[in-house]
């Protein structure tokens, strides 16, 4: 309650200051926002078919945690930067192209269209950008637009989407909304603008771009993961070609065909040949044997047929054919010439015959052997020998070309080995190549199902009607702010303000009892100033009347005026109380330091009573005024010699700590002598706070002074039959003074 009193008074004192001031504010706002126009509000309805639409990379489980990503996806791709430029230029290439100064055309309005064409041409670039637009094509527009636009501050198009443009700047399309519907494969986008064509034709642009946007960058990702795999599968595919025809190509150097059944043949062959070496080999030895043992029974003449040339060439012969024979047979056992040879070794063996026939002379030999029967038996194992001999000769042969096909099939299976693993690791390479090409492939399509499933369910509308603007909201926020801010300003200057003013003003900063409050000049009120000094002057008398009680020196009532610096109005406080008393019947006398006695001789600073330098009369009061404290220093006994010490000071100065500092000096000095305080040049409404309503006494006076002094629950009877009272009063004063 300290505070919270002299608050509502010094808002209800400044009450015409708080409404005039608001309704200003207030009017100003409501001008200003007299063209104010609702936003107008465009919406379209996106279907995704994210978590509903067919997946061929996914099973029949949902994945909502990845459903969920890819909305979020959506909506970050909607809002991206990217996407918003795009908009931009497009929407700027079509407001220019289907557009129309004169009337609204093409859902454009002819007030954005003239707003964008002048803001273009006023550039200093205008001529540039004017000659950008084709007006037969949007998409060759914003092409020649995206060209143009560079990443610094003075390019034209740089600076309309990153300045604070309504239409075109990325602040202003920020203002998209995009939000999922629960969690369905919905997405509502909308937009608010100013002008009906330029929210229109934004979500019907974004839209568009949108999806454009959305394939460039799932498609760009997937498109190089698929040329990356086809480049690598022509790669590995033409590595694996290389390799197999050189495989071919060593095959029919090297004359194979079946590398692993030919070496199975061979080894097959090979053992064959091992077992007919042992039995002719067996046979070769045996008939050596025979034959040199039947040499050993031959005579000279025996011997001499043997050496006979004639002989040796029919036993060449013969063993030129069993040689044929024997490797016919080694070869072919089918042959049909082997009959023939055996045929001819039949006669060429009966030559020999008869040529062994003519040279024997004896028919047995000393032994008792038969010649011809050696002979015949000689011819016998010779033939068998050369036979054996032909036969190991050729299975020698024949050893010895397996032996070189052992040399031959030896290093050729290593490399043909070496060579089919290289086949089978680049084979196995282009499989997982073209099992991750088949996947790309099918994630593409995926892809493309996704997209294609991206549609517009409610294309954006066209807004006919804005919606309702906070015009209304404005006016009253900035009246209750006005009027919150004038009550807070008035509020920290009362807090603040160390003008005197009022009496609990007065009292809460001098920290000293108030006597009394004079008014100042009014001329508003000027008739009646003599009447609210009558009303002053009789409070302030009454509180300095209670203290005359003892005379002072000079068997004087002694009142002292002082004050703190110069022009508070102790004159002018002496000459109404001398006034005042005088016509009261008071004999009174009044001094000032300015005409009745030197303030500055040493029988004022050295005096210890006022018969130091004045001398009484018959008065019966004296009022003193002294030098103000600034410049003078009040001598001590004066001060203690006194009934009542009154410090003056006018309601309009400012008490400054200099004051204070000459307030507590004066405190000290007086002693126990009564020290109050009187204001001077006071405003009506301070002097009615200190001595009640003051004339005119009509029902508006009466009603404020009521509300002034918070008498809010006071019934009205109370002021009527003070008011009657008064009115009294003045009737009889005004027959006293006729």
């Amino acid at each position: 309650m300290k505070f919270i009193l002299p608050i509502l008074k010094a808002l209800y004192r400044h009450k015409w200051l708080i409404l005039i001031g608001t309704i200003l504010v207030t009017a100003f706002v409501y001008y200003y926002t007299r063209h104010m126009r609702g936003d107008y509000d465009v919406k379209a309805t996106l279907y995704t078919g994210v978590a509903s639409g067919y997946n061929l990379e996914s099973d029949q489980r949902t994945d909502w945690a990845l459903v969920q990503n890819t909305m979020d996806n959506l909506i970050s791709i909607i809002q991206a930067e990217s996407t918003l430029k795009k908009v931009s230029l497009h929407l700027l290439a079509r407001v220019l192209i289907l557009g129309s100064p004169d009337k609204d055309q093409n859902g454009i309005t002819a007030a954005s269209y003239q707003y964008t064409y002048n803001h273009i041409a006023n550039s200093p670039v205008g001529k540039e950008l004017l000659a950008l637009i084709d007006k037969n094509s949007e998409e060759k527009t914003t092409a020649n637009f995206e060209s143009y636009m560079k990443p610094v501050k003075e390019n034209y198009l740089y600076g309309l989407l990153y300045y604070n443009h309504p239409y075109y700047s990325l602040n202003a399309l920020k203002r998209i909304q995009v939000q999922r519907r629960l969690s369905s494969d919905l997405m509502d986008v909308s937009y608010s603008s100013g002008d009906p064509g330029i929210a229109f034709n934004t979500v019907s642009i974004l839209m568009e771009e949108f999806v454009d946007e959305y394939r460039r960058i799932r498609y760009g990702e997937t498109d190089k993961v698929i040329e990356y795999f086809r480049t690598e599968l022509g790669r590995v595919g033409k590595l694996l070609r290389h390799q197999e025809d050189s495989l071919t190509s060593y095959n029919v150097n090297k004359r194979v065909i079946n590398y692993l059944d030919e070496t199975k043949e061979i080894a097959a062959i090979n053992k064959e040949y091992e077992l007919r070496e042992q039995d002719v080999l067996f046979a070769y030895n045996s008939a050596k044997a025979m034959l040199q043992e039947l040499e050993k029974h031959m005579d000279s003449n025996v011997k001499q047929i043997v050496n006979n040339l004639q002989f040796i060439d029919k036993l060449k012969e013969a063993s030129a054919i069993a040689g044929r024979i024997s490797e016919k047979e080694s070869v072919d056992q089918n042959n049909t010439n082997l009959d023939a040879e055996k045929q001819k070794l039949s006669e060429v063996r009966g030559e020999l015959n008869e040529l062994t026939d003519k040279y024997i002379e004896h028919k047995y030999t000393k032994e008792g052997v038969a010649r011809t029967n050696i002979i015949n038996q000689w011819l016998d194992q010779t033939l068998l020998f050369e036979k054996a001999k032909s036969d190991l000769q050729i299975i020698q042969q024949a050893r010895q070309e397996l032996n070189d096909k052992y040399v031959f099939f030896a290093p050729v299976g290593t490399t043909i080995r070496r060579q089919e693993r290289a086949i089978n690791f680049t084979e196995r390479s282009y499989l997982t190549i073209l099992q991750s090409y088949n996947e790309a492939l099918m994630r593409k399509k995926n892809l493309e199902m996704t997209s294609a499933t991206l549609k517009v369910l409610n294309d954006p509308m066209y807004p006919i009607s804005s919606n309702p603007t906070n015009r209304k909201m404005i006016v009253m926020a900035a009246c209750a702010v006005t009027f919150l801010l004038l009550c807070a300003i008035i509020i920290l200057i009362e807090i603040l303000d160390r003008t005197l003013r009022d009496a609990l003003r007065a009292q809460r900063i001098v920290k000293i009892p108030v006597a009394g409050v004079l008014p100042g000049y009014l001329s508003k009120y000027q008739k009646y100033y003599p009447e609210y000094m009558q009303f002053a002057m009789v409070k302030l008398s009454n509180v300095i009347l209670r203290f005359l009680t003892e005379r002072k020196s000079l068997d004087l009532y002694i009142v002292n005026l002082v004050s703190t610096t110069h022009g508070q109005g102790t004159e002018e406080v002496a000459g109404q109380l001398k006034n005042f008393w005088t016509e009261k019947g008071l004999r009174v006398n009044s001094i000032s330091w300015q005409k009745d006695y030197e303030a500055n001789s040493s029988a004022y600073k050295l005096a210890a009573s006022l018969k130091d330098f004045y001398t009484p009369g018959d008065e019966d009061v004296l009022i003193v005024e002294y030098p103000p404290l600034e410049d003078n220093n009040l001598p001590e006994p004066l001060l203690r010699d006194a009934n009542f010490t009154l410090l003056v000071a006018s309601a309009k100065y400012g008490w400054k700590q200099t004051d204070n500092i000459a307030n507590k000096i004066l405190q000290s000095e007086i002693g126990t002598t009564p020290l109050y305080l009187c204001l001077t040049d006071a405003s009506r409404e301070a002097v009615e706070s200190f001595t009640g309503l003051l004339p005119p006494y009509t029902l508006m006076r009466r009603l404020q002074y009521r509300f002034s002094q918070l008498s809010l629950s006071e019934t009205m009877r109370q002021p009527l039959e003070w008011y009657k009272s008064k009115e009294r009063q003045n009737v009889d004063e005004e027959e006293d003074d006729e």
